[in-house]
């Protein structure tokens, strides 16, 4: 027997739906329960017309049904539990209705809007709490957290990034590396690549990790930070699509990702122009097919969770300049993108996670050599 059928509708009220069995007799209905926890919470018989199911092809359409629960209405949080199946059968039907995961933890956090929680599902930094301003103001009162980082750490939290102006300490043009960067170093730097690979990567630690900046990610993060990921680009090539950054690689905790971006001339009045999307770092974890934008992008040709949810959101952007002494710290909620700069600009992006945890790659390929960068700071590049 082949039973076709689906839950259009599920509230704290009862179901709505259809059930169609192929090869029933005329006038043999399906009866339907819905079970909670293995208890019958309702019953009905899926035999009320349904024009539209007629059209379909579906004998003479009188497969739809209407169940109310016995004890309505049931709590919001326990509508994912429900299952609608045929009485005495395994099979459960299954749902149109938006009433997964994501549902599940919106009716959670609507219910308890003042209790403090992480933004993602899988955990992250403090600062992506929704009570991390409360938390801030505790951890500078016992000493948790320098005074100093304190207006760089409110604009993480309020607004996603921080830009720390002026803090890049000039540097000798003769000595230094990453004024100069390869033409034929483009994309993730791999140290594998070669010599020029490898000169370059060693002088990025230097060039993030000024005071303000290693300051702001220790406080972040609560531990030492480790680059894992360098992308350069150049000119007309650093145009990127927009991304998060904790989408960039897979991560065994995908929600403790910092991106770091600089700009790197190679002439005069050079400037890199950054645009963010106001408030992505507060949106929605998953889309409405129950993927989380927190995870790394899908295929080629699927639209990724955070521009999915950005235009449900009707999300607008902003856009940031920041010269060669400038950093921008980008959390790893925040949806961003590089535009295109001038043939004398090189954008560098850089990854930072806490020493706590490894990329999975690193997991994966055991045997893969790593080029390991140690700053006097005690703070690393390992790539």
């Amino acid at each position: 027997m082949t039973i076709r059928g689906s839950v259009d509708s599920l509230t704290a009220d009862g179901a709505a739906g259809w059930a169609f069995g192929i090869g029933f007799a005329p006038g043999r209905f399906l009866v339907l329960q819905a079970l909670l926890d293995g208890r019958v919470i309702g019953e009905t018989t899926a035999d009320q017309p349904r024009h539209d199911l007629a059209a379909a092809g579906l004998g003479d359409g009188r497969c739809g049904f209407t169940m109310a629960f016995y004890d309505a209405p049931v709590d919001q949080q326990l509508l994912p539990f429900i299952s609608i199946r045929p009485r005495g059968g395994d099979v459960e039907l299954p749902r149109t209705s938006l009433t997964g995961v994501g549902e599940y933890f919106g009716t959670i956090h609507a219910r308890f809007p003042a209790a403090g929680r992480q933004r993602c599902v899988f955990g992250g930094l403090w600062t992506d709490r929704t009570d991390a301003a409360r938390l801030l103001a505790g951890r500078v009162e016992v000493g948790a957290t320098p005074p100093g980082v304190r207006g760089a750490l409110q604009r993480i939290i309020g607004s996603g990034h921080a830009v720390l102006r002026d803090v890049v300490l000039p540097v000798d043009a003769e000595q230094d590396v990453l004024s100069r960067p390869d033409a034929s170093l483009s994309g993730v730097v791999d140290p594998a690549s070669g010599a020029a690979g490898r000169r370059f990567l060693a002088g990025v630690p230097e060039l993030l990790f000024q005071p303000a900046s290693l300051s702001l990610l220790k406080a972040m993060m609560d531990d030492t930070p480790v680059v894992h990921r360098v992308v350069l680009s150049h000119g007309e090539e650093t145009g990127t699509p927009f991304m998060q950054p904790s989408a960039a690689e897979r991560l065994p905790s995908p929600a403790e990702s910092v991106l770091v971006v600089a700009c790197l001339p190679t002439g005069t009045g050079s400037s890199l122009q950054v645009e963010i999307i106001a408030g992505s770092h507060e949106f929605p974890e998953f889309t409405a097919d129950g993927r989380s934008r927190w995870l790394p992008s899908p295929p080629a040709g699927q639209t990724p969770p955070a521009i999915e949810i950005a235009r449900r959101c009707d999300a607008s952007i902003r856009m940031i300049e920041i010269g060669p002494q400038d950093l921008l710290i980008l959390g790893p909620g925040t949806v961003y993108r590089l535009r295109p700069a001038g043939d004398q600009t090189s954008a560098l992006q850089a990854w930072c996670i806490p020493s706590r945890i490894s990329p999975s790659r690193v997991l994966e390929q055991p045997d893969a050599q790593t080029f390991v960068v140690r700053h006097p700071s005690g703070a690393l590049l390992a790539v």
